[in-house]
C-alpha cells in the first residue's frame, strides 16, 4: 500500500472519530466495574467525562454528512448517553423556569472564595447582589471572616465563621437571615490536607433543616496521583452522619467532584441535586479564572479567558424540601469558583 493512502487513513476523521468511540463505548459498558477508588485512571475519565461526551454531538451530524455509517452507528450511543444525561438542563435553555414564589421559601448560596483575604470588595458585592437567605462559604480565611462581621452583621443576624489559619483551605462559615444552632465544624482525621465540613440546625418558616456545609478534598490534592480514596471516606462520614438525622436536609458546598464520580451518584440514591432538578445549562462553576487572583493554578498563563468547565460546587435536599430554582451566579468575586444560587420550598 502506498505511504501516502496509508498516511490518509491514519488522518481520517472518521477513523478517529470511531477509535474515541470505541473506547468511550467500552469504558461505559464497564465503568460499574471499575471503581474509581482503586483506579486512579476511571477517577480521571469519570471527572472527565461530561467533556468526552460532547465530541458524539458535533461527530454524529459529520459522520452522517459524509456518509460514514458505522461510524454513525458508534457515535450515536454516545450522544444519546450525553442527551439522556443533560437533555433536561439544555431544553430549559429554550424554555427558562418561570419565578416561583412561596411563602415558605428559602434562598441558599454556597461559594467557595479561594482563600481570599485581600481583594473583599468584590466578593462582599456577590453576597450581597445574590441576597440569599443562607449562605455556605467554603476557603474562608481570618481578614475574610472578621470583614464579614463587620459588614455583613445587619443582613445576617446569625453567623458562624470559622477560618482555620494554619490551613486557610479548612475554613468554612454560615451566614444567615434564620436562627443557626447546635453549630459543629469537623475535619476528617484520616485524610491528609482535609478541609472543612460545618453542621447546623437552620430554623426557617418554623420549620428545623439540617444544614451541612462540606468541603471533602479533591483527588488530586492529596500526595497521590489522583487518589479519590480520601474524598470517599468523607462523603462516607459525611453520609453516616446524615443517616443519624431526624431533620430534613440540605446539603451543599464544593464537592470536588462532577456528577459522574462513584460518588455523586452514591449521594443521589438519597439525595436531589437541585440544578440537575430545575437548573439551566451545564451549570459549570470551575474554573473561573477572570480575575488575576483567581488564577493561582495557570502558573502565569494568560487564561482569563476560559470559561468554567466543571461543575463541582453543589446543593443537595433530602425529601420535604422542593427544588424551585438554581443558577449559577455571573460574577466569581475573584474565586476560581462560580457561586451556586437555590430557591427552596421548605
Amino acid at each position: 500500500m502506498p505511504d501516502s493512502v496509508s498516511r490518509t487513513r491514519r488522518r481520517d476523521p472518521a477513523r478517529l472519530l470511531s477509535l474515541y468511540s470505541l473506547f468511550l463505548l467500552a469504558f461505559l459498558r464497564n465503568r460499574d466495574r471499575l471503581p474509581e477508588t482503586a483506579l486512579p485512571p476511571v477517577a480521571v475519565l469519570n471527572s472527565l467525562l461530561h467533556l468526552l461526551l460532547k465530541p458524539a454531538l458535533i461527530g454524529l451530524p459529520v459522520a452522517l454528512a459524509l456518509r460514514r455509517w458505522r461510524t454513525a452507528a458508534l457515535l450515536m450511543p454516545l450522544a444519546a448517553e450525553f442527551v439522556r444525561q443533560y437533555g433536561g438542563q439544555l431544553w430549559r435553555m429554550a424554555r427558562p423556569p418561570q419565578p416561583i414564589s412561596s411563602p415558605r421559601s428559602l434562598t441558599a448560596l454556597t461559594y467557595n472564595l479561594h482563600k481570599e483575604d485581600v481583594h473583599l470588595e468584590p466578593i462582599l458585592k456577590v453576597i450581597r447582589s445574590a441576597n440569599a437567605d443562607v449562605v455556605a462559604l467554603q476557603e474562608i480565611g481570618s481578614r475574610a471572616a472578621e470583614c464579614f462581621e463587620q459588614e455583613l452583621a445587619a443582613q445576617y443576624p446569625y453567623r458562624s465563621l470559622q477560618p482555620y489559619p494554619a490551613f486557610p483551605s479548612a475554613g468554612q462559615g454560615l451566614l444567615s437571615r434564620f436562627p443557626l444552632s447546635e453549630v459543629q465544624y469537623w475535619r476528617h482525621e484520616g485524610v491528609v490536607n482535609a478541609l472543612g465540613h460545618q453542621r447546623a440546625i437552620l430554623n426557617a418558616h418554623g420549620v428545623s433543616i439540617a444544614l451541612y456545609n462540606v468541603h471533602p478534598v479533591h483527588p488530586g490534592m492529596v500526595g497521590k496521583v489522583f487518589d479519590a480514596r480520601p474524598r470517599q471516606w468523607e462523603i462516607d462520614q459525611i453520609l453516616a452522619r446524615l443517616a443519624q438525622e431526624r431533620h430534613s436536609v440540605i446539603l451543599l458546598g464544593d464537592f470536588n467532584m462532577t456528577d459522574q464520580s462513584d460518588a455523586y451518584r452514591q449521594i443521589t440514591e438519597r439525595y436531589s441535586d437541585v440544578f440537575r432538578k430545575v437548573g439551566v445549562g451545564m451549570g459549570y462553576t470551575f474554573p473561573a479564572w477572570r480575575y488575576p487572583q483567581a488564577r493561582e493554578l495557570t502558573n502565569g498563563l494568560p487564561l482569563g479567558w476560559l470559561p468554567p468547565l466543571f461543575r463541582i460546587d453543589y446543593v443537595f435536599v433530602s425529601e420535604g424540601i422542593q427544588a424551585l430554582k438554581a443558577q449559577v451566579w455571573h460574577d466569581s468575586g475573584g474565586s476560581d469558583h462560580l457561586p451556586l444560587w437555590v430557591q427552596l420550598a421548605v
